[in-house]
């Protein structure tokens, strides 16, 4: 999995985010934003307020992590990769020794290859990490500063995750939701520390 994810981040596109659809009618992958600081505080203020309100999180708190993420120097990254936003075992498809396909392409994006691999190890339990991690770079040099960025951007996405589900719990009340909410904000309070916020 790790090797056939750096493969995919080998693709470079311009821009982070969406994809602008007028241009990918014209067969070019452009993303909203032209860094991924952009990109990653896009809808920040939004999300930290929506937990807040569902007593995820306390104001001191989202208060520290929007002073973490607005004009973080990691962020300062103008490279982007295609990044498919949803790379796990359930999007994969294979033999039975090799994986032969990717599927389930609707969450595309322009981003940062350490984006995705944050993502991805929010999927799954911590000892199938450093395996994929070995497979990954494998293939790819690894960033001078990944542990730090790894760590942000997977605050990030799990900020994001996590105000999506209590968003989608307010009309749809079912024991799943709650327990991808809870799954979630364990992964939260396992940021907060590491960042001690």
């Amino acid at each position: 999995m790790g090797v056939t994810m750096a493969n995919l981040h080998k693709i470079k596109v311009t821009g982070f985010g969406s994809f602008i659809n007028d241009e990918a009618k014209n067969g070019k992958l452009v993303g909203r934003f032209n860094n991924l600081s952009d990109s990653v505080n896009a809808g920040l203020a939004e999300n930290l307020e929506r937990l807040i309100n569902n007593n995820v999180l306390k104001e001191n708190t989202a208060d520290k992590m929007r002073k973490l993420f607005y004009n973080n120097p990691l962020l300062n990254i103008t490279d982007a990769v295609l990044v498919h936003n949803d790379f796990a075992d359930w999007n994969l498809l294979t033999d039975g020794n090799a994986i032969t396909g990717i599927i389930d392409w609707d969450e595309c994006v322009g981003g940062y290859a350490v984006e995705e691999i944050a993502c991805w190890s929010t999927f799954f339990e911590p000892e199938r990490l450093n395996k994929f991690l070995e497979g990954y770079f494998s293939v790819t040099d690894k960033p001078e500063n990944f542990e730090e960025m790894f760590e942000l951007l997977r605050l990030r996405y799990t900020i994001s995750k996590i105000a999506l589900r209590t968003k989608r719990y307010t009309y749809e009340k079912t024991d799943f939701l709650k327990g991808m909410i809870e799954k979630g904000t364990k992964h939260l309070e396992a940021s907060i520390k590491y960042f001690n916020l």
